[in-house]
């Protein structure tokens, strides 16, 4: 069985580069470092440290070794703060951590004593983190109907076509939707959901509208689309500052808005006092949700 004290133990003197400079590092002496290095290589049956006048070095073992030792930590780490009711660890895809979910942070905040870890990256790396017992809760653009986890939406956001000012389209106050068959959009982040919401909006037309560049996000695409490279689609609050200043345009689509579901997921055993499962009440149910006591 796999000791994480001495997992933790292999990490420093990975990261140090000596038993001397771990034991310095973790509070250790230096004998317990090289016991907890010597019960670690006996539990996996492999030598994990190259030891040399010159310092430690992994060895190949230790080097494929290394990354799950870092996840063993972190997970070791999360499954100890499970039952401590001072933290809440929430992630958000950017799109929603950017350009959404701050106020509803702020209102919670104000409202509770424990404290809040906030964790924005691509949608992709968020369900990874929500997988790996990371983050308690995630605010994303999708959820696929994984085992073990419970997704709700929380909001509804409109998508809308921005152009430059320049544009032809510019003075319009909504658009045909075939208007974007035969056009290439500006696309954001890759994962975020959007060409399978296309696909269900425009249905086999939806072939017919294709990305003209991958920039990455959408602060990428709006800076993109004011400098003329193109158009794009995107959620409405995250250009509300441009449309009122007038650097772009954000177009409605014509026949029926387009919107994409927000979700807001968490594990289906979360304790009933769970400052996640608060958390995830407060965003569904607003202001008036009952918060957890204060620790």
């Amino acid at each position: 069985m796999i000791n994480l004290e001495c997992v933790a133990t292999f990490l420093a003197v990975a990261n140090q580069g000596g038993f001397r400079e771990a034991a310095r590092q973790t509070g250790q002496s230096q004998p317990a470092v090289t016991q907890h290095i010597k019960r670690l290589e006996q539990s996996l049956k492999v030598a994990l440290i190259q030891r040399s006048n010159a310092g430690c070095t992994l060895t190949p073992e230790g080097t494929s070794f290394l990354p799950y030792a870092k996840h063993l930590v972190r997970a070791g780490a999360r499954a100890q703060a499970l039952f401590d009711k001072t933290v809440l660890s929430i992630g958000a895809s950017s799109n929603t951590g950017t350009y959404l979910l701050q106020p509803r942070l702020r209102a919670y905040r104000d409202r509770v004593a424990h404290k809040l870890q906030i964790a924005i990256g691509s949608n992709n790396r968020i369900a990874e983190q929500l997988q790996n017992f990371e983050i308690d809760v995630a605010i994303m653009e999708w959820w696929d109907p994984r085992p073990g986890f419970t997704a709700t939406v929380w909001h509804r956001e409109e998508l809308q076509v921005i152009v430059p000012p320049d544009h032809p389209w510019a003075g319009r106050t909504s658009i045909p939707r075939n208007w974007l068959c035969g056009q290439a959009l500006l696309g954001g982040e890759a994962g975020s959901g959007t060409g399978r919401l296309l696909q269900s909006y425009f249905g086999d037309d939806a072939r017919n509208i294709g990305i003209a560049m991958q920039l990455g996000s959408t602060e990428a695409v709006k800076h993109a689309v004011r400098a003329g490279l193109g158009i794009s689609l995107v959620m409405a609050a995250a250009v509300t500052d441009e449309n009122r200043d007038g650097s772009l345009r954000a177009i409605p689509l014509e026949g029926g808005a387009l919107h994409k579901d927000l979700y807001v997921i968490s594990r289906e055993d979360l304790l009933p006092d769970a400052p996640a499962r608060h958390f995830c009440e407060f965003l569904l149910q607003g202001e008036t949700a009952p918060l957890a006591p204060a620790p």
